[in-house]
């Protein structure tokens, strides 16, 4: 089954359950950079109307995130997003999560102050075992360029 078909399913599932396409990152992966390897372990739970996501790397408890779900359509899903860090560090503000078939964009909800720098991360899976995880910037929130980059193979 290919990727845009996969995504096409979870899409239409939406009706019954804004969750499921959240599942995708569920598990362990290999994440691989120009400097490192590591592993990336996901772990999601329902609380009821939150979803919450533990994310140990390199076998240690690194975040929390939890989901909130905004908007669920045929073709999009939004969610608002929380990451607690297992520092106990302050969190930050709210995030979006947009996702749009096999591509899903966190970015900030809050508009920059004027001269900031906007930034977003974009995932795209190719099918349910790789995805492509790219940070990106931008001056002005429509030409966006790549500052760094990651793959993400689904471990054995």
């Amino acid at each position: 089954m290919s990727a845009a078909a996969i995504a096409a399913a979870l899409l239409a599932s939406t009706a019954a359950d804004s969750y499921q396409a959240l599942k995708a990152m569920e598990g362990s992966w290999i994440a691989t950079t120009a400097h490192r390897t590591q592993t990336v372990d996901n772990r999601c739970v329902r609380t009821g109307l939150f979803l919450a996501c533990e994310q140990a790397i390199g076998g240690k408890p690194a975040f929390l995130v939890v989901f909130l779900p905004r908007e669920a359509s045929a073709r999009r899903l939004v969610f608002h997003t929380l990451t607690l860090t297992s520092a106990g560090d302050r969190p930050g503000a709210w995030r979006e999560l947009v996702i749009e078939g096999d591509r899903w964009t966190y970015s900030a909800l809050e508009k920059p102050r004027r001269g900031e720098r906007r930034m977003r991360t974009v995932d795209t899976y190719s099918g349910p075992d790789h995805m492509h995880v790219e940070v990106q910037a931008s001056a002005n929130g429509e030409e966006w360029t790549p500052v760094a980059s990651e793959s993400l193979d689904r471990a054995p």
